[in-house]
């Protein structure tokens, strides 16, 4: 059994019962008892049950050891805003924005070393670049729509400008 402390991030890998039926969902230690674990849920801080090492071993990994995606983790984009989450499966990363409903990634090449910050530099960029198009394309849409109105009001102007004419001319 790998060396478990207070704190440890655990992934459930193996259906243990309802309360842990979630495979890949990501736990904490908030406590070691005497023959078992007290989990607690990373998000809300509460506790969720008590485990004991038999089936703890059985049924979860550290972290740092599961292969899949981590949780979605909040972070700061460079405008301040706080709707910008990222995950890592230590081979790609994924920025998703919530405001602008966009998600980007980048990945390794197979020859380098994974970079974690560099990573999520490249993935939020990309995805900045998405919502700036999204953006755009929006507001290129609302130009045609102003355009369209404008045109129809030239021609109401003229129609009232003829009719007033017709009626100087009829007197």
């Amino acid at each position: 059994m790998e060396t478990t402390i207070k704190y440890d991030r655990v992934v459930l890998v193996k259906e243990l019962n309802e309360k842990f039926s979630k495979i890949g969902e990501v736990f904490e230690i908030a406590n070691i008892l005497e023959n078992s674990f007290l989990l607690r849920d990373t998000k809300t801080r509460v506790a969720i049950g008590v485990i004991s090492f038999e089936d703890f071993e059985r049924c979860f990994v550290h972290e740092s050891n599961y292969k899949g995606w981590t949780q979605w983790i909040p972070f700061a984009g460079y405008d301040g805003q706080n709707d910008c989450y990222y995950r890592t499966n230590r081979k790609k990363v994924q920025v998703k924005f919530i405001t602008d409903k966009v998600r980007a990634e980048s990945s390794r090449h197979k020859e380098d070393e994974f970079n974690l910050y560099f990573g999520i530099r490249l993935a939020y960029l990309r995805a900045l670049n998405k919502a700036y198009s999204k953006k755009k394309a929006m507001l290129e849409e609302e130009l045609k729509e102003i355009d369209r109105e404008m045109i129809d009001n030239e021609r109401t102007m003229q129609k009232m400008v003829n009719s007033l004419e017709a009626n100087d001319g009829e007197e």
